[in-house]
């Protein structure tokens, strides 16, 4: 499957990242076909773990943040840039010279996206933020887990990714904006937003019905919807409707079970009798193996899946009929590097171009800006 309707060729996007959250936010731009290029020290940043993933076809440029000549050269890259992407803690970029107040001055059109832990006017404003941080203080890690064991982590890094998605959705609005009105923007992304946004009817159950939401394992909350052992696994059923609830009293050999659906959501009383329910469902589902209660249960329409291992996943055709396991070159260009895959359009060509080098495009880039190569970004010569 082809996918090169990109929608940003020739939109340059200057950027100072670490860790995920930023990176994964410019990855996305450049997908798309902007022009990335990481502003690195000259310390550089760990080039294995995640950066082959979040860093392909950008450009690295090594540039002294702290002295006058490179603060210099970021300012000369700016007047040349459309988005400003960082993701360093609130301050930093004041103190260093590249704050949005600073910057807009140099280029009025500039979009400014900030991603931090908490935001500029939180009572958390300066307190270090990781994606495990994010999950313990949303109520995340609370909610995730068995009910009389302890709260989990979950099992990627969903406050990262997360913010990114909201960041690169927040650069493309605030791109739309400027082309209406002609002016850049300042954006202002806190990592805790970003996921507070996904407790749906949680804030309503906590402050209007008076709820205390507990861990629930592995069920749905609020709907009959919860994971089983079979034989050989686990299965996840999720018969929501009544034509499903059916299939599965029918699969099961327990027509008892449609007593406790009704003819209306009023009279559904099944999540009072979860408990009783799920143990006459899950005193068949393990006596089957994984595959024949999927191939059961889809075949009456009810909502189903094996639990999938990684193994399971990476080897799944969907993958491959959805061009959602794509390689890129890896750090030496010799090998390649098995990575994700873009759920929309992006440019097939961003995916044969490797993670950079520390500084592999100084020079380039610094050609483009016209300015020479020795000390420019305020390195010593030697």
């Amino acid at each position: 499957m082809s996918q090169q309707n990109a929608s940003m060729p020739g939109l340059r996007v200057v950027t100072v990242e670490h860790f995920i959250a930023g990176p994964f936010c410019t990855q996305l731009l450049g997908d798309q076909g902007a022009d990335v290029i990481r502003v690195e020290s000259p310390a550089g940043s760990n080039r294995g773990g995640y950066f082959p993933t979040l860093n392909r076809n950008k450009r690295s440029i090594v540039v002294d943040l702290k002295s006058e000549k490179g603060l210099e050269t970021l300012h000369a890259l700016i007047k040349t840039a459309d988005v400003f992407v960082t993701n360093l803690g609130a301050g930093v970029p004041a103190r260093l010279g590249f704050d949005y107040d600073r910057l807009s001055q140099i280029n009025p059109r500039l979009v400014y996206a900030h991603i931090t832990g908490f935001g500029q006017d939180s009572p958390y404003r300066d307190i270090p933020a990781f994606d495990g941080v994010i999950q313990a203080m949303s109520g995340l890690m609370d909610l995730t887990g068995e009910p009389d064991g302890a709260p989990m982590l979950s099992g990627v890094f969903v406050p990262d990714h997360l913010t990114g998605l909201w960041a690169a959705l927040a650069v493309n609005n605030a791109l739309l904006k400027r082309h209406n009105t002609g002016h850049g923007s300042y954006i202002d992304l806190s990592m805790l937003d970003c996921l507070m946004s996904f407790h749906a009817t949680g804030f309503s159950e906590v402050l209007k019905e008076g709820k205390t939401l507990t861990r629930i394992g592995s069920r749905v909350r609020g709907s009959y919807a919860s994971t089983y052992r079979a034989s050989d696994g686990y299965v996840y059923l999720a018969p929501l409707t009544a034509r499903m609830w059916q299939g599965v009293a029918r699969v099961i050999g327990k027509p008892e079970l449609l007593d406790y659906m009704g003819e209306t959501p009023e009279s559904d009383d099944r999540l009072q009798h979860r408990d009783m329910l799920d143990a006459l469902i899950e005193g068949w589902t393990s006596k089957h193996t994984v595959s024949d209660v999927v191939e059961q249960m889809r075949a009456v329409g009810v909502a189903s899946s094996a639990v999938h291992t990684m193994d399971e996943v990476v080897a799944d055709p969907h993958l491959e009929v959805r061009n959602m396991l794509r390689t890129v070159p890896d750090l030496s260009g010799e090998g390649e590097f098995p990575v994700p895959g873009s759920p929309i359009p992006s440019l097939d060509e961003t995916f044969s171009k490797k993670p950079p080098r520390l500084g592999e495009h100084t020079e380039e880039i610094l050609a483009e800006l016209g300015l020479a190569p020795a000390g420019a970004a305020g390195q010593r010569d030697g």
